[in-house]
């Protein structure tokens, strides 16, 4: 019997390809701090994933416990397709977010400074 996070795995393989992308350009800016990023995805390619922040680097985990003993900076809650349309940069990120089509939790500044400095905000929140 299939457990509620168990997806194909083309369709999590397209979302961590683009949580892997979204971790190289991370791990590239200045804005970004020690601590987890973690993402709660619905739907098609859902699960639960962290980006675990370091200095210099940044990893990409599909377990929860990878990032225990690191604090959660930012909780994202939504839906994998409309979550990866705006690390892909397909969607704009701000609309979606006062739309309600994703929920944040955690320290908005900080993901204001890290989506404006990837270019995924035009403005900040």
């Amino acid at each position: 019997m299939a457990k509620k996070h168990d997806v194909p795995k083309a369709a999590r393989g397209t979302v961590h390809q683009s949580l892997e992308s979204l971790a190289g350009r991370l791990a590239a800016i200045r804005s970004v701090r020690p601590g987890n990023i973690v993402l709660h995805l619905s739907g098609q390619g859902g699960g639960t994933y962290v980006l675990e922040c370091g200095t210099g680097q940044v990893r990409v985990s599909e377990n929860l416990a990878a990032g225990v003993g690191t604090p959660t900076l930012i909780d994202v809650i939504g839906d994998a397709e409309v979550i990866r349309a705006i690390v892909d940069g397909r969607v704009d990120a701000r609309q979606q977010f006062l739309s309600g089509g994703m929920r944040l939790r955690g320290n908005l500044r900080y993901l204001s400074d890290i989506a404006l400095e990837l270019g995924l905000l035009k403005h900040p929140l």
